[in-house]
C-alpha cells in the first residue's frame, strides 16, 4: 500500500527507533508498503520512519529494480570522509552539501531474522547513511556544516534551491546583538531584586554594575540599530520589512532599558 511521506514541516513525533522482535505479517506488510511508496515516488529507498512506523526499518531500490530489505541495521564501521550534494524526501526539490563517511559496514537482519552483514560505498552508502538518520528520528541537517546549514535554512524559507547574497537571510548577525541585550535585561532585573536583600556595602557596588550594564545596554541597543540597518541593505528583496522591524525592536528595547532604569532607582537608590 502506498503511504504518505512526511515533509517539511511536518514533525516527526518521538516514536522511533523501535527495534523489530517479531518477524510476523505486520512486517511484512511494512516492507511491502515501503516498497510500494519507493515506486510511486520514484525513490532510491525509505525508512520506516519516513511513513510514520517507529521501526527500525528500511528499504532501499537496487540498480537491477530488485529491494533490500534492511531490518534493525547497525553500522559498525566507518571510514573516510566525502561531501555529496543530497536530496531528500522530507525537503522536497531542495539540495544540500552534507559530510558523510565514505564507506561503511553494516550489520543488519533480513525478513527471517538472520542476521547479515553489508560494506557499502559510494552512492549507496550515503543513501544507507542518510536513512539511518531518519530511523534515529533526525535528518540530514545534522550532516551540514554551520555555513551550510544557515543557506540551507534559506532554501526552506523560500522553496527554492537558486539562493544569493541578495535574498535575505533566515538568521542575521544582528540577531546576537539582540540576544545579548536580552540577557543583559534579565540580568539586571535579577540584581535589582537582590538588592532588596542586601547591605548597605553590597548595595553600594550593586548600584555601580547596575550603571554599567544600563550604560552597556543602551550602547549595545545604539549598536544594534545602525549595524541592523547596515546589514538589512545588503538584501534588496527584504529591505523594507527589515527597517521596520529593526525600529520596532529599538524601541521595544529602549522600553526595557528605561524600565529597568526606573526599577533600579525606585527599588536600589
Amino acid at each position: 500500500m502506498i503511504k504518505d511521506i512526511k515533509q517539511h514541516p511536518t514533525i516527526g513525533s518521538f516514536d522511533f527507533g523501535g527495534t523489530v522482535r517479531h518477524f510476523d505479517k505486520e512486517l511484512f506488510q511494512l516492507l511491502q508498503d515501503l516498497k510500494d511508496t519507493i515506486e510511486a515516488n520514484n525513490l532510491q529507498g525509505l525508512s520506516a520512519f519516513q511513513i510514520s512506523s517507529p521501526l527500525t526499518v528500511m528499504v532501499i531500490k537496487k540498480e537491477d529494480g530488485s529491494f533490500l530489505e534492511i531490518i534493525n541495521p547497525i553500522i559498525i564501521n566507518k571510514s573516510g570522509k566525502i561531501n555529496p550534494v543530497e536530496t531528500t524526501a522530507y525537503f522536497s526539490d531542495l539540495s544540500a552539501t552534507t559530510t558523510r563517511h565514505k564507506t561503511v559496514k553494516l550489520m543488519y537482519e533480513d525478513r527471517t531474522g538472520k542476521q547479515q552483514f553489508l560494506d557499502a560505498d559510494g552512492d549507496l552508502s550515503i543513501l544507507i547513511q542518510r536513512k539511518t538518520d531518519y530511523l534515529l528520528g533526525s535528518n540530514f541537517l545534522i550532516r551540514l556544516s554551520k555555513e551550510e546549514k544557515e543557506s540551507f535554512e534559506n532554501k526552506i524559507a523560500y522553496n527554492t534551491n537558486n539562493v544569493n547574497s541578495e535574498v535575505c537571510p533566515a538568521t542575521l548577525k544582528s540577531d546576537k546583538i539582540l540576544k545579548i541585550i536580552k540577557y543583559g535585561l534579565i540580568t539586571g532585573f535579577v540584581g535589582v531584586a537582590c538588592g532588596l536583600f542586601l547591605s548597605t556595602e553590597m548595595l553600594s557596588i550593586l548600584k555601580m554594575v547596575e550603571n554599567y550594564i544600563m550604560i552597556a545596554l543602551a550602547l549595545l541597543t545604539i549598536t544594534y540599530f545602525f549595524y541592523a540597518q547596515h546589514e538589512g541593505k545588503k538584501y534588496s528583496s527584504c529591505t523594507s520589512c527589515q527597517i521596520g522591524n529593526i525600529m520596532a525592536l529599538t524601541l521595544i528595547k529602549t522600553i526595557h532599558i528605561s524600565a529597568l532604569f526606573l526599577a533600579n532607582y525606585y527599588m536600589v537608590y
